[in-house]
């Protein structure tokens, strides 16, 4: 074994045993099945407890599949709603990587490589759904956050729609503005009932 090649291991090593980043980066919010938003208040603390958790363990612990509290999993190698990530998830992976390689093909397969075999899901709690990603560069590249487990979903519930399946009902502006007018109109009902009221009794 030559002097590099001990030096390529005990970097490996090394990287195994650091903690692990969390990135955002390749978060996607356009996949229907998945949602972050108008979920009540105990959801986020519990999925913020999970990316401290994350950032507490080291690639072995996801890869290995052994941490027990995030009880990890492979995916896309046993059924699910869905085979592989999205197309622009692989393609900024690629991107990243031809300016590495300068290989258009050989970027491009790797990048398949990276977001199917490192690719795995990450319990929140049982009860609050999982976090899919992949790790890569000693992070886990969060993806997709699915609380309602509609990659793997339950036969008795199947995938369910955001609006279905959130807590908090979210508004949009006009929906904001419409429920402003409502209550003035509202307003406007009462005072008069109470003026009618008040003549009533004087």
């Amino acid at each position: 074994m030559s002097k590099y090649s001990k030096i390529a291991d005990k970097s490996a090593k090394d990287i195994g045993d650091e903690k692990l980043n969390v990135s955002f980066e390749y978060l996607d919010m356009d996949t229907e099945e998945f949602f972050f938003h108008g979920m009540e208040a105990e959801f986020y603390k519990k999925f913020f407890n999970c990316i401290t958790t994350i950032k507490q363990s080291v690639n072995k612990d996801i890869a290995e599949q052994t941490h027990p509290a995030l009880t990890p999993k492979s995916i896309f190698n046993k059924g699910g709603t869905k085979s592989t990530f999205p197309d622009d998830v692989i393609k900024k992976v690629k991107d990243k990587l031809f300016i590495e390689t300068r290989d258009e093909d050989e970027s491009k397969e790797k990048a398949k490589e990276i977001t199917s075999a490192r690719a795995f899901e990450v319990r929140i709690t049982k009860a609050s759904g999982r976090i899919h990603g992949f790790l890569w560069n000693n992070r886990f590249n969060i993806v997709w956050i699915d609380p309602a487990h509609n990659l793997y979903p339950q036969n008795s519930h199947g995938v369910r729609k955001q609006e279905d399946y959130a807590k908090v009902r979210c508004c949009s502006i006009e929906e904001l503005y419409s429920l402003k007018e409502q209550l003035k109109s509202l307003q406007t009902e009462y005072d008069e009932l109470f003026v009618a009221y008040s003549e009533l009794y004087s």
